[in-house]
């Protein structure tokens, strides 16, 4: 037996971590910045742990290198789209040859997952929404650890009272009389 093998049980195991994702409609709501550099993306979001859903909002720029880590990404209000122009959703694919309108719009990918930007029927760019752990089962493991190591502390002087037990009743091995 090897010491600590509760304890690697415990951080090893993968049943404490839960993810965040864009719920089966995530309802993708897209405001375009004034400054015509950047996006504020409100979406509504499942939660794997509590089976609920939020609707949460982020500005693209400052967050795509978090998501692409997969990260949560620094939230914001939903009320950030006050005095924001919208920016026109399908959930629907663009038909080949189909004019789009000459002003910024999106496009929802089939998986819901993510979504594509154009300008003037042609695609700018392309975005994924956020999935990310929640990070809860990292601090359940932390608050188990001295349960577990207390476990392994009992399991390991268990062996030694063991053969310590042995050793004062004077037994040498197998072939002993």
């Amino acid at each position: 037996m090897a010491g600590g093998c509760v304890t690697k049980c415990l951080w090893d195991n993968g049943r404490l971590d839960a993810c965040k994702e864009p719920a089966d409609n995530p309802n993708l709501r897209l405001f375009e910045a004034k400054s015509q550099t950047n996006l504020l993306v409100i979406y509504d979001e499942f939660s794997e742990r509590t089976e609920a859903v939020h609707t949460r909002a982020y500005w693209v720029n400052e967050n795509e290198t978090l998501i692409h880590k997969g990260m949560h990404p620094h939230f914001t209000g939903t009320n950030s789209m006050r005095n924001l122009p919208v920016v026109p959703v399908s959930y629907a694919p663009i038909p080949a040859g189909i004019n789009l309108p000459p002003a910024l719009c999106a496009v929802v990918a089939t998986n819901k997952q993510s979504f594509t930007l154009y300008l003037a029927n042609r695609a700018t760019a392309s975005h994924d929404l956020p999935v990310y752990n929640d990070g809860k089962g990292r601090l359940e493991r932390i608050a188990l650890t001295p349960v577990a190591v207390a476990a392994d502390l009992t399991i390991v002087g268990g062996v030694i009272g063991f053969f310590y037990l042995l050793d004062r009743a004077g037994y040498t091995g197998p072939g002993d009389q």
